[in-house]
């Protein structure tokens, strides 16, 4: 590892939409403290579209730019990614590089950093769903960059636990809470008070169910039996009206749209920008959903989620009753939904509840933990300044 003491540049990787809604307040914080020159954004352009879009929300031009692009294979863009961030490692000798979550882009990230000897920063560290095929690949690269990592900031107690069980030094271990909840407050401060204009117009006395699904162990069988559920669960219930963003992958529409193009009361739309959704999430009266940011964020706004997958890797939700892990079967799908729709007393008994993920301050957190990092200081945070609910 790069001997201290830490003076080159931070790298902040990232290449799809989540990673940057989830790096956006981290990056910000740290030029905020550390100085805007000491802080670099790399654009992996791993989806490309949607990353400049989110980017362009926030306000954040890349400093480099690798252009991968979204195209072939997961390992074709991970050796595109390494190559990049080695060749950009070799040429500025940065301090210290920080990737998110369970990526192609954050483990090539922390790959290449970590081959130059450099001090990885993972935030989102510890997730498990305990199966290294659901989520695939995510499960497995999350493990691995966890491996690597010097610092690793877990969202949540449970996330710090998973990493202490498998052997991770506790002193490299920080629960910060969850930066997807400081996003949603930097997006409330730069958002128009009025709705985006691309977010579908909900007729009145219609109740907004929000729909995403995307996960690559559900593509086949899986997704068209929850497809089929949604259309059952439309024409039980007069008053609901589903929205759907189709996800960029051909594999996802061509099962979704034969089964729920034209259909009464489904609107499918083209992906949306994250501005559109978290109005939708602040807005509907139940979401159905296989993201994991969803998960993170709809507890904030006291909207029952239900979790389309068959394990999550996000369990406080449901330990919270603030989400339901309903899996993949039409039938469960259905059955599920329907009670939520049909029996206000279960929405009503999940208000007030705080967001088990976090408190908007993780940014802050962490910043604070690299700080003290770059200059020597320890603890890099003390028992009391880490997120505990």
């Amino acid at each position: 590892m790069k001997k201290q003491p830490y003076s080159g540049p931070i790298l902040v990787v990232a290449g799809t939409r989540p990673e940057v809604i989830k790096l956006a307040p981290v990056y910000l914080e740290a030029r905020n403290r550390l100085g805007g020159a000491r802080v670099c954004w790399v654009s992996t352009g791993q989806h490309e579209e949607l990353e400049r879009e989110t980017l362009a929300r926030f306000a954040i031009k890349p400093d480099h730019c690798l252009n991968a692009g979204a195209g072939g294979a997961l390992l074709n863009l991970n050796e595109k990614v390494v190559r990049g961030i080695t060749a950009l490692c070799e040429a500025i000798d940065p301090a210290l590089a920080i990737v998110q979550g369970d990526t192609v882009s954050a483990f090539a990230g922390a790959f290449a950093a970590f081959h130059q000897h450099l001090p990885v920063a993972h935030v989102e560290a510890g997730l498990r769903s305990g199966d290294n095929r659901d989520p695939f690949p995510e499960e497995a690269y999350r493990r691995m960059i966890d491996d690597m990592a010097s610092l690793r900031f877990a969202p949540t107690p449970g996330a710090a636990a998973n990493l202490v069980a498998e052997g991770c030094r506790e002193d490299t271990i920080f629960v910060t809470g969850n930066t997807a909840i400081d996003a949603l407050a930097l997006v409330d401060k730069l958002a128009a008070p009025c709705a985006p204009a691309n977010v579908p117009v909900i007729p009145n006395g219609q109740r907004l169910v929000f729909v995403t699904l995307h996960r690559r162990e559900s593509w086949g069988t899986k997704l068209d039996g929850m497809c089929r559920a949604l259309r059952d669960i439309v024409e039980r219930f007069d008053d609901i009206h589903v929205v759907l963003p189709l996800h960029v992958n051909p594999r996802v529409r061509e099962t979704v749209e034969p089964i729920l193009r034209d259909q009464p009361r489904i609107t499918l739309t083209e992906p949306l920008d994250y501005a559109a959704c978290h109005s939708l999430i602040r807005t509907a009266h139940l979401i159905l959903t296989d993201s994991g940011g969803i998960q993170e964020e709809a507890p904030s706004y006291h909207v029952p989620v239900l979790v389309l997958r068959d394990v999550t890797e996000r369990p406080e939700a449901v330990r919270d009753g603030l989400a339901v892990l309903v899996g993949t079967d039409r039938q469960d799908v259905y059955s599920i939904a329907s009670r939520w729709l049909d029996d206000p007393a279960l929405r009503a008994g999940m208000q007030g509840i705080d967001n088990p993920f976090g408190d908007g301050q993780a940014a802050t957190r962490i910043v604070t933990a690299l700080e003290r990092f770059l200059t020597g200081k320890t603890p890099l945070l003390t028992n009391c300044e880490q997120f505990s609910r």
